[in-house]
């Protein structure tokens, strides 16, 4: 199951039926997979993206938060799996494909780890 609704999904591309529900839960399910794959992660990164251990002025660690399945997926992440979900179904072309999954990965760019040096 995604962590984006397909409500928010058909909102962002104008969907009013849903006769096409169904269609566009796997291609949402389908499009958070491959962002996840392109950015080396298991999980759509939440907010806030980072979580850096928290530190007293000694430098002590104080916290450390972990992310969870509660908290909002980034919002330009969203974006790139609404891209996604786009290219998969309303895409005429090639080519618009091509130009959809490219603006997706570029908005994903900066979320990847793993890249080495």
């Amino acid at each position: 199951m995604s962590t984006i609704s397909v409500e928010d999904v058909k909102e962002a591309l104008r969907v009013t039926h849903s006769r096409d529900d169904a269609l566009l839960q796997r291609l949402t399910d389908g499009a958070e997979n491959e962002a996840m794959r392109f950015m080396n992660r298991t999980q759509l990164p939440t907010l806030p993206q980072d979580y850096p251990p928290l530190r007293d002025s000694d430098g002590n660690l104080v916290s450390e938060a972990v992310p969870s399945s509660e908290d909002a997926v980034a919002p330009d992440v969203v974006t790139a799996v609404f891209l996604l979900v786009q290219a998969l179904y309303e895409a005429a072309t090639p080519d618009d494909i091509a130009k959809l999954r490219g603006c997706a990965e570029t908005i994903l760019m900066p979320y990847r780890v793993g890249l080495g040096v």
